[in-house]
């Protein structure tokens, strides 16, 4: 059998394939080479292109600022509400102590008040005095009556605020609007 001979090329290519595919024992498969893929040959560069690569990395870097940009303005608009709340919270927790003093400061005021209605009780007042003070009754002849005249009674005078009703429509009106509006 005659064997026809491959040229040296194609020997190197297929060892090179086989060196891929080793197998154990005495028979070799039957391996048809694989193609090797080659990297194309790159077009030479023209002007077309170089514009087309700048003008392409000039709108990556102008979709990552504006990425950027937006995570900015939303990370400070997270700090910006974080802040409110932690002001609103502070704010809260201050109202809060100030509406416990004045409920403490109220019941203060009402233990002042009661206390100072027992001590205006006249028969509180009458026993402090004679007790603690050492104060007596006056006696009968100590007592003098005086007459005071009607001119020096005080005269109450009508509310200034008060005025005549008038008898024109149009001030009627008016007036009508206005109580409407004032507080009572």
């Amino acid at each position: 059998m005659a064997v026809k001979r491959k040229s040296q090329k194609s020997y190197q290519k297929t060892y090179e394939n086989a060196k891929a595919y080793y197998t154990h024992g005495g028979a070799a498969y039957n391996i048809d080479p694989l193609e090797e893929e080659r990297p194309q040959k790159r077009p030479p560069k023209t002007k077309k292109t170089n514009k087309k690569m700048v003008m392409q990395g000039r709108a990556n870097r102008a979709y990552s600022i504006k990425i950027a940009l937006v995570l900015g303005v939303f990370f400070c608009g997270t700090l910006a509400f974080m802040w409110s709340s932690a002001l609103v919270t502070a704010q809260r927790v201050e109202t809060q102590k100030y509406k416990d003093k004045l409920a403490e400061l109220k019941s203060e005021n009402s233990l002042l008040a009661l206390d100072v209605a027992e001590q205006m009780d006249l028969d509180t007042v009458k026993k402090i005095a004679t007790e603690k003070l050492g104060m007596v009754e006056p006696q009968p002849y100590q007592i003098q009556y005086i007459d005071v005249p009607e001119q020096s009674y005080t005269i109450h005078y009508k509310d200034e605020t008060e005025k005549p009703e008038e008898k024109d429509s149009e001030n009627a009106l008016v007036r009508t609007i206005v109580g409407l509006f004032k507080k009572e």
